[in-house]
Parts: structure tokens; C-alpha cells; sequence
């Protein structure tokens, strides 16, 4: 048969077949799987597959991170910003009495504390909110203080004159007073150096008043057993002057520390650190503050000053012109970029149109950054007799 390359008789015998068979099995068996040329060009498209699709990934997981940082810094900056708004909105209750501000030539303050020893304050500020300016780029410091009495912090008259030392005022009435709340002595015109004692017993009524007593030692850590050998001034109280209860007295500073925010006891904590403060929000890393200031008879501001200068040291004239407070709080995308975060001015943040800026370390511009302003009214100051 022509094209078999077999005779006739091969063919006849199925020799032919045979061998034509078995040359179509041979070549079968040459098609099957894929050359070793195949199989490379396949691991490299694979492989570069592979890496193209781990790239993607990355970029979307550092997108993620940092959008979820983003959500972080606002949460926490925004949360920051609330806590010290409504703190220093209700600065000041209870410090003004009813003709003027109580404390004007400040406040003597004993504290003994067990762990510590004792600390003492000779005419202290007694101003409802103070700013501590931290230095350039430094962080500053907010202090505020008032009562948080159950009943209200409304005065109540001495009717008994009161010896020096004494552990007995006489008043007109108890004042919403309890056993371990904080109260203030003073005078009604605020001409008096205060002093703060702390009650160690329930009001004890008597046939001309109710006693208020405040004795020294641990029940009593506020209350010095000898006021004249502690402070320098010891005032006595007398008929007409007055008792404001201040409850726990929640007196606080607000600083910036180990990149956040913290709160202290500035009476017991002269330096606040990581270690003596109180933690409260992470990732907040400054902190500026400005006074606003109005003129004398005015409640309108026309000015925002710095804690410096002047207004380093708020007396009780001065304080009444502060009617409001410029705050700013910078918090911090804790994702680490591999380049230098665009801020627009990398090296610098402005806390405020036309306000002080901040500098950024170079080791500092690969993170991201978020500042919240916001301006608070001092309504104790605004409602005040001055």
C-alpha cells in the first residue's frame, strides 16, 4: 500500500498495522506534559504574578493602617478636646462669693499625705483657671479648680469668732457640709488670705449654730494641727466672713506627658511626669492655650494673650477680664510611615489661623497629624458679682 512503507504480503500478514500502531503510541507518548522551557516560562509568569499580588496587598494594608490610624487620632483628639472642654467650662463654680470673687490675695493649703509628707501652700492662686505657657514648641499646661459640692457650693455665715488655732468654727448653717468634704474660709469682700480645712465630724448643732469641726491627722490630712506655725500668714475668722463648701474640691492640671494626656493634682504633684500623673487619652502630643481677654466692664474679648509676661501670674483684678479660653490639641497617627508624612509644612503645625505654630522633629514628620481647636466660655467668670 503506497505512503505504508510494507509490501504486500506484510500487509496481509499485520505486520504493517503493527508498527504503524506502535509509531502513533510513540508519538502520544512524546506530546504528553510540558517541556522543561514550558515549565520555566510558567514559574516566571507565576512568580511574578505572585509578586505583583503581594505589592497589592502591602499598599492596601498600609492604606488600612493608616486609615485606621487616621480614625485613631481623630477619635482620641476629638475625645481629648471634650474632656478638657467640660472641665474648663465649670472652672471657677463656687470660687466667686456673693460680692466678688472669693480669694483674692490667694489660699493657704495643707496636705499630708502618708505616702509623701506634707505639703504646704502659703497664699496660693486661687484663680478658677490658669495657664502654665510651656516654653516655644513645648506643650503648655491647663489648671482649673472648683467645687463639686452635692448641694451647691452656697455660703454660709460665721456667727462666732473664731481662735486661732481652733478646731471649731461656729456657722449659721451646715452648709451641705459631710464628713471629709473639703470647705473654704474666707471673707465676704475676698480681702482675707483663705484657708482650706477638710470636716471630721457630721455638723454638731448647738444652742447658737452648728459647729463645723476639722481636726488634724488622718482623718483630717487637710488640716494642719497648728495652723500659725505652718503658714506664713494664719488668718483668723471672724463674725461675717464665710464658709463655701467645696466637696472634693476637684482641682486638676492638664498636661501633655510620654506623648499623652495626663492629669495631676497640682497641690500634691509640683512636676507632673509619666510616673505622678494620671494617664487619659493616648497619642496627644501638645497642647497650646491662650487667655481671652476683655476689657475692664466689657464680657466682650478683644484680645488672646499667652500665659506670659503679665499674665504669667493671674491675680483676682485679672481674672476677672478672662472670659475665654484658646485651646488647641495635636494628636498623633501612631503609624509609622516609611516617608515623611505631607502636612503641607512638614516641619511646622500652626495651631490656629494666625496662631503659634509648633516644630516637628525630623524623626517625627513619618506620622500623621490632626490639631483641634476649639474656643471655651468661662460662664462662672462671665455670671460673676465682677
Amino acid at each position: 500500500m503506497a505512503g505504508t512503507g510494507c509490501d504486500r504480503q506484510e500487509q496481509r500478514r499485520g505486520r504493517c498495522v503493527h508498527q504503524r500502531v506502535g509509531g502513533d503510541m510513540a508519538k502520544k507518548r512524546v506530546q504528553r506534559g510540558f517541556t522543561l522551557v514550558e515549565l520555566l516560562v510558567g514559574l516566571t509568569v507565576g512568580l511574578i504574578t505572585l509578586l505583583v499580588l503581594t505589592q497589592l496587598l502591602q499598599s492596601f494594608e498600609g492604606q488600612k493602617r493608616t486609615s485606621t490610624g487616621g480614625n485613631d487620632a481623630q477619635t482620641n483628639g476629638a475625645f481629648a478636646l471634650y474632656m478638657l472642654d467640660r472641665e474648663i467650662r465649670m472652672a471657677g463654680y463656687g470660687v466667686f462669693g456673693p460680692e466678688s470673687m472669693l480669694c483674692r490675695n490667694g489660699i493657704n493649703m495643707y496636705y499630708d499625705d502618708p505616702a509623701g509628707g506634707a505639703t504646704v501652700a502659703n497664699a496660693a492662686s486661687f484663680v478658677p483657671i490658669r495657664i502654665i505657657d510651656g516654653g516655644g514648641s513645648a506643650p503648655d499646661s491647663v489648671l482649673t479648680m472648683r467645687s463639686d459640692a452635692e448641694f451647691g457650693a452656697v455660703p454660709t455665715s460665721v456667727i462666732k469668732d473664731m481662735p486661732n488655732p481652733s478646731s471649731i468654727i461656729t456657722a449659721s448653717t451646715p452648709g451641705g457640709l459631710e464628713v471629709g468634704d473639703l470647705f473654704v474660709m474666707a471673707s465676704k469682700d475676698g480681702s482675707k488670705v483663705c484657708t482650706l480645712m477638710q470636716l471630721t465630724h457630721d455638723p454638731q448643732a448647738t444652742g447658737v449654730g452648728i459647729n463645723l469641726q476639722h481636726n488634724p491627722g488622718s482623718s483630717g490630712p487637710y488640716n494642719p494641727s497648728n495652723p500659725s506655725n505652718v503658714f506664713a500668714k494664719a488668718e483668723s475668722y471672724v463674725i461675717g466672713d464665710i464658709v463655701i463648701n467645696m466637696g472634693n474640691y476637684p482641682r486638676r492640671q492638664y498636661s501633655v506627658e510620654c506623648d499623652q494626656l495626663v492629669e495631676s493634682d497640682p497641690l500634691v504633684v509640683a512636676a507632673p511626669d509619666c510616673d505622678n500623673s494620671r494617664p487619659l487619652v493616648a497619642q496627644i502630643v501638645n497642647l497650646q492655650a491662650q487667655y481671652g481677654i476683655a476689657p475692664v466692664g466689657s464680657s466682650a474679648v478683644n484680645e488672646w494673650v499667652d500665659a506670659t509676661g503679665a499674665w504669667v501670674n493671674l491675680l483676682g483684678d485679672d481674672i476677672s477680664r478672662v472670659r475665654a479660653i484658646r485651646l488647641a490639641v495635636v494628636a498623633r497617627n501612631p503609624q509609622y510611615e516609611k516617608d515623611a508624612a505631607d502636612t503641607g509644612t512638614p516641619d511646622e503645625l500652626e495651631m490656629w489661623t494666625g496662631g503659634p505654630t509648633i516644630d516637628i522633629a525630623e524623626a517625627e514628620r513619618h506620622y500623621r497629624y490632626r490639631v483641634y481647636e476649639t474656643i471655651i466660655p468661662l460662664r462662672n467668670i462671665i455670671w460673676s458679682p465682677s
